[in-house]
């Protein structure tokens, strides 16, 4: 092969390379909360990608575009850290949010320290009741460790609930409150008919003309509030 023919190769190649990456990308975004629910800004946000992506999080919020694959996202903020995983499988929009906890490294550090300082000499002139008792106090420590770690890890399961149901409320009110009235109507008449009213029901007992009540029905299916059953030459408009 001519070394032309091989240079072309070689870049269109790569443009297929870089051009299935662009296609297969994600975006990973969310907020930075600490553990009293309250956004928390200029966090170093990073993601195990090759290469390690950072993001500085000024305004409490990050966003990353990444490939399909298994990652950890961690934030830290003066002594505060959180970590997660996040397994992306397909294109589109991922919202991870991250809670903030003390780092407890340290403590662990100075505890690991303080065992390894102990030296033979001392073992040798203490009896059996002092190796009881360094048995006793390294279990307990294990104990504090795992209740620690239970305890985060269910403040975080009940925050991340609390985060879930706040948004499902506030998403409830705010389509409740870009229904137009004239829909509110309709719906509370068809609720006030067992939840289910034919198209010639709602006709005989609106004023607006057919093609009106038509474009309302539409626009309610339109939003996930009703259903349109065909029967026969009619329609029958349920509730979901």
């Amino acid at each position: 092969m001519k070394p032309k023919f091989l240079v072309l190769a070689l870049m269109l190649s790569t443009l297929i390379i870089v051009a299935t990456d662009i296609v297969s990308a994600a975006t990973v975004y969310g907020t930075i909360y600490d553990f009293e629910l309250n956004k928390v800004g200029n966090s170093i946000v990073e993601i195990s990608t090759i290469p390690k992506q950072t993001f500085v999080a000024k305004n409490g919020t990050y966003s990353f575009a990444v490939p399909f694959g298994n990652y950890t996202i961690s934030a830290k903020n003066g002594e505060n850290t959180a970590e997660e995983k996040v397994v992306i499988v397909k294109d589109g929009e991922y919202l991870l949010d991250l809670i903030l906890f003390p780092d407890l490294s340290e403590e662990e550090d100075i505890i690991a320290e303080t065992e390894l300082n102990v030296t033979d000499e001392y073992f040798e002139e203490k009896s059996y009741m002092v190796y009881y008792y360094i048995a006793g106090l390294a279990v307990l420590f294990c104990l504090v460790l795992a209740v620690i770690f239970f305890y985060k890890r269910k403040i975080e399961r009940h925050i991340k609930e609390e985060i879930r149901e706040v948004k499902k409320e506030k998403e409830i009110k705010e389509t409740e409150k870009e229904i137009p009235t004239e829909l509110k109507e309709l719906l509370g008449f068809i609720k006030k008919d067992g939840g289910r009213a034919t198209q010639k029901d709602i006709r005989k007992n609106f004023p607006q003309s057919e093609a009106k009540i038509s474009l309302m029905i539409a626009e309610l299916e339109a939003m996930g509030k009703i259903k349109k059953i065909k029967k026969g030459r009619g329609n029958i408009i349920v509730l979901k």
